[in-house]
């Protein structure tokens, strides 16, 4: 049993020999742990941006990466990359906003209101990385299966040059396959993450909501 459960434990079965523990006493403890959570929020999320910048620098160069801006082009890759990370940025800025924020003495009704808007934000964090990611290897799975040498030369082999299209989606349909294994993958490391942190956050809305009834 936390701080918080003990203090509520208390509060709910007040007796004459129990110390009196008001509702703003609770509310300033969830808002202490709210904001504990999202300051974790923010720290893995920069965490996470860290890592992948490093390991898109250190890749730079390398073999796989000049053979895919070869296919692709270097507007394309260079261009999806830089939106990618502004993106996150943004988001970064939203989590440090909301942390600000909740950190901030306030009536309980609007501690609940930057409690949603940040798991909301959390969210589209989410949605934003698993969407990006299927829609840019996507388009870079078009790319490679009409510029890729290997590709190429095996769609002009006997057994598919009779039947181009379906080589076509049967390629596509493979990248489609991986692509999606790779977000579902993507998306369980995100509930394992932040799942944890996002769900502690709607309990304390669910005690402060309890509070205001």
């Amino acid at each position: 049993m936390d701080q918080l459960d003990i203090l509520k434990s208390k509060w709910q079965s007040q007796t004459s020999d129990v110390p009196n523990y008001s509702k703003e006493q609770l509310r300033g403890l969830l808002a202490k742990k709210s904001s504990s959570i999202v300051k974790w929020l923010l720290i893995i999320a920069i965490i996470e941006f860290a890592v992948f910048a490093v390991l898109g620098f250190f890749s730079h160069g390398l073999n796989v990466e000049r053979n895919t801006i070869a296919i692709i082009g270097k507007p394309f890759y260079y261009g999806s990359i830089i939106l990618h990370y502004a993106a996150i940025l943004v988001f970064i800025y939203l989590f440090y906003q909301n942390y600000r924020n909740i950190s901030t003495v306030q009536p309980t009704r609007s501690l609940m209101n930057k409690i949603l808007k940040t798991r909301r934000t959390m969210k589209w964090y989410i949605w934003y990385n698993l969407i990006y990611m299927m829609l840019v290897t996507m388009i870079v799975a078009v790319l490679t299966i009409e510029h890729d040498p290997n590709i190429v030369k095996l769609s002009q082999t006997q057994e598919f040059m009779e039947h181009p299209t379906l080589f076509y989606f049967m390629m596509l349909g493979a990248f489609f396959v991986v692509t999606l294994a790779m977000c579902v993958v993507l998306f369980l490391i995100y509930q394992v993450i932040y799942g944890v942190l996002l769900r502690r956050l709607k309990r304390n809305y669910n005690e402060l909501k309890r509070m205001e009834i």
